[in-house]
């Protein structure tokens, strides 16, 4: 049978198309649109454009599904649409006029689903999971391959970045005021700031975008696994206050083409939880909020 899941984030809002049978799914397409919903949150309520970006791209896909004859859809929405205080009406217009009833995951839900997603690729039976994404970076704890605890913490790589960066790179003074307010963030949560382990499992697209930069920068090191010392050079190299050198530039190209806004806030947040978690490394898993999601509520 077809499915098509559509993930509303703060950054992106994709869809992907999966054919599910028995315990097995496969993914056989996807569509993403960059919208930067957490971007338009204006004194904690999501704008009128920020809605009518959603409506228009929740429409296209749409148009796509009901071209192809799918009827199965589901829609969930993370971070964005929870902490709006309109969401209520926001939803309502959104089901209004695209038709598409969209769940609202909680930050412990989202966090369950992106372990659950992660699992199958997870290299370790015990660490620490961490999936950054535009609004918020969800947390889990883990022991002999079973989620232990979880929490949803308000660290956003598009919040920080509307918060402190004027330009299209944070300048070293931005910087420093994204770390504060990282650290600060952490510091109100004891028990993860407690929390250790060797080997780091990330998720999320900056992360993503991060390891594929990484492994065109260190040649010899395992692809998708980021070493944690190569985070700050990583950062400098982005955030000089200079334009970049020509061979950055390619490099960032090819490595994150549409991660330009909010790769650095992302690279902090990683740099930042891995120097408190004691951890020498990060190891990007393919597996995320969707295939959770699949696991959870659809097999």
């Amino acid at each position: 049978m077809l499915h098509a899941i559509i993930d509303i984030g703060s950054n992106t809002i994709r869809m992907a198309v999966y054919q599910i049978e028995g315990d097995a799914f496969t993914m056989l397409m996807k569509r993403k649109h960059t919208a930067g919903l957490a971007g338009c949150l204006v004194d904690g309520r999501l704008t009128r454009e920020g809605v009518d970006l959603t409506v228009r791209i929740l429409g296209g896909f749409v148009d796509l599904i009901d071209a192809l004859g799918i009827r199965r859809v589901h829609a969930f929405a993370t971070a964005a649409l929870r902490t709006a205080t309109n969401r209520a009406a926001v939803l309502a217009e959104i089901e209004r006029r695209t038709g598409v009833r969209i769940r609202v995951l909680s930050g412990a839900e989202e966090a369950a689903y992106a372990f659950r997603g992660a699992a199958a690729s997870i290299p370790y039976a015990d660490g620490i999971m961490a999936d950054i994404g535009g609004g918020s970076t969800e947390i889990v704890s883990f022991v002999g391959g079973t989620m232990q605890e979880r929490w949803s913490l308000p660290l956003g790589s598009l919040a920080l970045r509307r918060a402190h960066v004027t330009g299209l790179f944070p300048t070293p003074a931005e910087c420093a005021a994204i770390e504060a307010d990282v650290r600060e963030i952490l510091a109100e949560t004891p028990e993860v700031c407690a929390l250790s382990a060797q080997h780091l499992v990330g998720l999320g697209g900056v992360l993503s975008s991060t390891s594929r930069l990484h492994a065109l920068l260190y040649l010899a090191e395992p692809q998708r696994c980021i070493a944690a010392a190569a985070l700050a050079p990583m950062i400098a190299m982005l955030s000089s206050g200079r334009p970049l050198e020509e061979r950055d530039t390619a490099l960032l190209l090819r490595a994150a083409p549409d991660r330009f806004h909010n790769i650095v806030p992302g690279m902090i947040i990683a740099r930042i939880l891995a120097e408190t978690f004691a951890a020498e490394d990060i190891t990007c898993s393919d597996g995320g909020v969707r295939e959770g999601y699949i696991r959870a509520e659809i097999l």
